[in-house]
């Protein structure tokens, strides 16, 4: 009884953040197509009328009524909601496949009996969390219940719309509970493949299953004991001030802060889920902040059109993201620069940056670039070594070139632009791609590297053809954000549906009877990076309530920090995060606290965009949580070791890309300046 409820929560689940993120994505669509079939069909009958043809004219001129009688301005206020819903429904979904990210380096470097406990730890963290946010949220139902508040748009009374807090978090921490229980009898975790590409087998490694392959299986680790107790003695100071045992200066207050988020999130415990503690633990403790606050601002938090970009950008890379687009731009690209030295690999590094402007995701990137191109590499006589080293790096190209969530993120942290972000991205986005060519074909003249036959204009125009469907997903994004054909929430929107369309009838490399998947694949990393939104937002009033980031600028201006010391610092605490965090958590939590600073030290909001997302770039090239070094090393069937080596010469060069691209602001300004965006 007990395994079939169970089975019909599991479908519940997948079916319902499947379908919100379907209907959403339709929703906008129709709504777009809405708004310039009316003034469309408005203008066609104009032209027609001025032509003689009479009956034209007539005919859309209904259309034109039926069109103007529909009413769809509630649309971006029920996408919204049905975001919402995705993103709390989704996030205990996500707890049973383990999607969620967290810093476990310590953990798996832990002996067995106490890596057990620590993650036992964290799970019972994580669901004390969700259950005080599902009381929370059924009090705070309850009152708008007795209010009778309406939406604007809708008319819906909010009650309803609010119900997904404590149902949502009540599911989650069910599953925190769950994942507990079966860890502690079976030793399994759930484990997501954040590197899988549906079409592409890649035996990828994940860094959890390699250092557990080497962890040792003594009885204990200090080690352990230390990350459970040192939240939890931070924990007790917390308590001490409440009840005034001892009285904490605001200075050690923030100094307590961030220490209790560093040892929360050494536990291993979901970053998302480490935010929502420490803001709760702080709240209960150390200020006089009304806890009714918390279930609105989980709410609230997400309450951004611009936002829902990110699911739809994401959807968009589902669908596209399959060997067959792939291939064909790896065809196109070796046409082009094949006949040089190194040809292939070149042609690796321009197919990585053809396919990070329609996936939007570097490990992704990685492995449908890398699966195909690297036995193609070595069977023409190139180190695997080499290649590994081009394609690990280049497959970073994903998070710089637009669509890139990372920059969404940005933006929703900051009040950003996220249409000027992109734009901004496409020159420093090129000149990386440069950089690193230019790395890989000094280094294969340098050992003689193989090169290919010079291809034919006709075989150059052949390849570009046939990639053409995919490629127009760039001009889609960038072209209707530029024109201001659509906002980028809607440019995602588009390319989500175009991408469907050539996925499914175009290319056909996925069948119809596979959308769902795509869909639920989607919903799950969308509702993951949604959940942590929330909680940084909820970090981020904390952080606004204390005035930290205006103390920080305040400290920084009496010391005489100036704008090129104070982006020195900015590099070295982004490259240092780069090592043990995942880049959107990095983003959501660094964002908040050096953004007020930059801007109070006159840095440009965009080019300081542009630098923490190169930043960023390089986290994913180098250990111990490089995410494209373990997807290559799947790929290419190394060892972490000797990838690493493997990536320095490229790496170098992005060090010294990004030297460039944090003092020379006019690399990640002058496009956005030359457009009259800024």
């Amino acid at each position: 009884m007990l395994k079939e409820f169970n089975r019909a929560l599991d479908h519940l689940e997948e079916w319902l953040i499947a379908t919100l993120i379907a209907a959403a994505t339709l929703l906008i669509f129709v709504a777009v197509l809405h708004r310039y079939g009316t003034g469309i069909s408005i203008d066609v009958s104009k032209w027609a009328d001025a032509h003689g043809v009479p009956i034209v004219p007539w005919v859309l001129k209904d259309i034109y009524l039926w069109l103007a009688s529909l009413d769809l301005s509630w649309a971006q206020e029920l996408c919204i909601y049905m975001f919402i819903w995705m993103a709390k429904f989704g996030a205990a979904y996500g707890v049973r496949t383990g999607i969620h990210v967290g810093v476990d380096v310590f953990v798996n470097m832990l002996p067995v009996v106490s890596r057990k406990r620590v993650i036992v730890f964290s799970l019972l963290c994580g669901a004390l969390f969700t259950g005080i946010i599902a009381v929370f949220g059924g009090s705070f139902v309850e009152e708008m219940f007795k209010t009778g508040q309406q939406s604007n748009d809708l008319e819906w009374p909010m009650w309803a719309i609010y119900l997904t807090l404590p149902l949502g978090s009540g599911l989650m921490c069910f599953r925190f509970l769950q994942v507990a229980w079966w860890f502690y009898w079976t030793g399994q975790l759930p484990h997501h493949d954040a590197a899988h590409v549906d079409g592409i087998e890649a035996d990828a490694l994940h860094p959890a299953d390699i250092a557990a392959r080497e962890k040792r299986d003594s009885e204990s680790s200090p080690l352990g004991i230390i990350l459970i107790l040192a939240p939890l003695l931070i924990l007790a100071i917390c308590v001490a001030h409440a009840t005034g045992f001892i009285v904490l200066s605001q200075s050690m207050r923030a100094i307590i802060m961030f220490v209790l988020l560093l040892a929360l999130m050494l536990t291993g415990m979901p970053v998302s889920i480490s935010l929502g503690l420490t803001v709760l633990t702080f709240m209960f403790t150390l200020t006089d902040v009304r806890t009714e606050s918390v279930a609105l601002k989980l709410f609230t938090g997400l309450e951004s059109f611009e936002i829902m970009a990110i699911p739809f950008f994401i959807l968009a890379g589902g669908f596209l993201t399959h060997g067959g687009v792939a291939r064909r731009m790896i065809s196109f690209a070796t046409a082009m620069v094949g006949h040089w030295y190194g040809g292939l690999a070149l042609a690796g590094v321009l197919a990585c940056a053809l396919f990070a402007a329609v996936s939007g995701s570097s490990p992704a990137t990685v492995v449908a670039i890398g699966s195909v191109i690297l036995p193609a590499m070595v069977a023409q006589g190139f180190p695997k070594r080499f290649g590994a080293g081009v394609i690990t790096t280049s497959g970073s190209l994903g998070i710089l070139i637009p669509p890139s969530i990372p920059m969404v993120l940005y933006a929703v942290a900051t009040n950003t632009s996220v249409g000027k972000l992109f734009i901004a991205g496409i020159v420093p986005g090129i000149a990386l791609a440069t950089t690193l060519g230019a790395v890989t074909f000094y280094r294969a003249w340098r050992n003689d590297y193989p090169r290919m036959t010079k291809a034919s204009l006709g075989e150059r125009l052949r390849t570009f053809r046939d990639s053409i469907w995919g490629l127009l997903l760039i001009f889609i994004v960038i072209g209707g954000i530029y024109s201001g054909i659509f906002t980028p929430t809607e440019a995602a929107a588009m390319s989500a549906v175009y991408a469907f369309i050539v996925a499914v009838f175009v290319y056909k490399d996925l069948k119809l009877r596979d959308v769902p998947r795509v869909l639920l694949s989607a919903a799950n990393l969308s509702a993951m990076l949604l959940y942590i939104i929330t909680n940084a937002v909820l970090f981020s009033f904390l952080l606004t309530y204390e005035n930290i980031p205006q103390h920080l600028a305040e400290w920084m201006a009496d010391e005489g920090l100036g704008w090129i010391s104070f982006l020195l610092v900015v590099n070295i605490l982004l490259l240092l995060a780069g090592n043990v965090m995942e880049a959107s958590s990095i983003i959501l939590i660094m964002a908040p606290i050096l953004f007020p600073v930059a801007v109070k030290l006159g840095i440009d909001p965009i080019h300081f965009g542009i630098l923490m997302t190169v930043n960023l770039e390089v986290g994913l090239c180098h250990p111990p949580v490089g995410l494209n070094l373990y997807v290559a090393s799947g790929i290419a069937k190394m060892g972490i070791t000797e990838l690493t080596v493997a990536v320095w010469p490229w790496l170098v060069a992005m060090l010294a890309f990004l030297a460039v691209v944090t003092y020379w602001p006019a690399l990640s300004i002058w496009l956005p300046h030359f457009l009259h965006m800024m």
